[in-house]
């Protein structure tokens, strides 16, 4: 299951709720990361074995970056707990199945796989919720993290606690002790355990177990959109993960990045001699280590060091690349101004 539903506001101007961050070009080939995330799927399953969970809105173009998955519109935003319970309806039971965001970014896909093989043996051996747990290198306040608790195997341990996004004073004390990872927000369980955790504490969206849809894909949000109406919105970390005992984290051994900013994009692209990184329509001059972009409109800098500058028909952003982190207030703002 990839999840697609989400809106990139920190990729503003160039992600728009017509195209978010998922269908922008930022893999490291040039496709889109759904694309990319969907072929990495394609390395587990077959085509037809993959569902994609976005917005209505969105299913056109989802279809057409994943060829041959099946697309389910959301008929409103309710936060990804939800979301993979609405999406589950056509599983067995047993069956075990992955969850991957839409907007990640992987390059080492031979680990990816070989991780994911191990994951489906251990969801399918016991009932237990398997998380992905990426090694921490710095005390980034924008990823949430998982406690280890004690050693299963190599590289696999319980979950002796979740805890979302600390100050970045917090994730470095963590970091100091060796025993945190990020929270990759990938996981491999079956149907039932899933279920079985989210009835605890969140009944309502566990009495989604029991809806059905037996007609085609279009009609999906209409059908679903009666009960997934009144349904609270929440991430499954809090409504399932934070609080099941069944919970185990793998050690990733693949590269993962979230791509959470333009200055995350950046760290995976290449520079030109001036440290610059550009994309389309984009002439720096006399700039160093900027990040410029240039989609249906010409970006051209001029003796800017440190730098995002981009430039679409949507709008037009200038900011420090240390503070484009903050990008998303920029859109909410843009947003606010339109409703106004």
């Amino acid at each position: 299951m990839i999840l697609a539903g989400g809106r990139g506001e920190r990729f503003w101007p160039w992600s728009t709720a017509e195209r978010p961050k998922q269908l922008l070009p930022l893999a490291k080939d040039g496709r889109t990361l759904l694309a990319a995330t969907f072929a990495r799927a394609l390395r587990l399953t077959t085509a037809d074995q993959v569902v994609v969970m976005t917005s209505e809105a969105l299913r056109d173009a989802c279809q057409r970056e994943c060829p041959g998955a099946r697309i389910l519109g959301e008929p409103m935003m309710r936060n990804t707990a939800p979301a993979i319970a609405g999406a589950v309806f056509s599983y067995e039971e047993s069956q075990a199945f992955a969850v991957l965001p839409a907007d990640h970014a992987i390059d080492d896909e031979d680990a990816f796989t070989a991780d994911m093989g191990r994951a489906f043996q251990i969801a399918e051996h016991d009932a237990v919720l398997v998380t992905f747990g990426i090694p921490a290198t710095a005390p980034d306040p924008n990823f949430g993290y998982i406690q280890r608790g004690a050693e299963l195997s190599a590289r696999l341990h319980r979950v002796a606690r979740f805890t979302e996004k600390p100050s970045r004073e917090t994730a470095a004390e963590w970091l100091a002790t060796g025993a945190f990872s990020w929270n990759s927000g990938m996981f491999v369980w079956r149907k039932q355990t899933f279920f079985d955790a989210l009835s605890v504490h969140h009944p309502d969206i566990a009495a989604l177990r029991s809806w059905s849809h037996a007609g085609d894909d279009a009609g999906f949000a209409a059908a679903i959109r009666p009960v997934f109406e009144p349904l609270k919105g929440i991430s499954v970390d809090y409504a399932v993960l934070e609080h099941a005992p069944n919970t185990v984290v793998l050690e990733a051994s693949f590269d993962w990045d979230d791509l959470g900013s333009w200055q995350a994009w950046a760290r995976r692209q290449p520079r030109d001699a001036q440290g610059n990184v550009c994309w389309g329509d984009a002439v720096p001059v006399e700039c160093r280590d900027c990040i410029v972009v240039g989609d249906g409109l010409l970006a051209a800098p001029l003796r800017l060091e440190g730098m995002v500058v981009v430039a679409t028909a949507q709008g037009v952003l200038a900011c420090r690349i240390e503070d484009s982190e903050l990008v998303r207030k920029v859109s909410e703002a843009v947003r606010a101004r339109k409703h106004a």
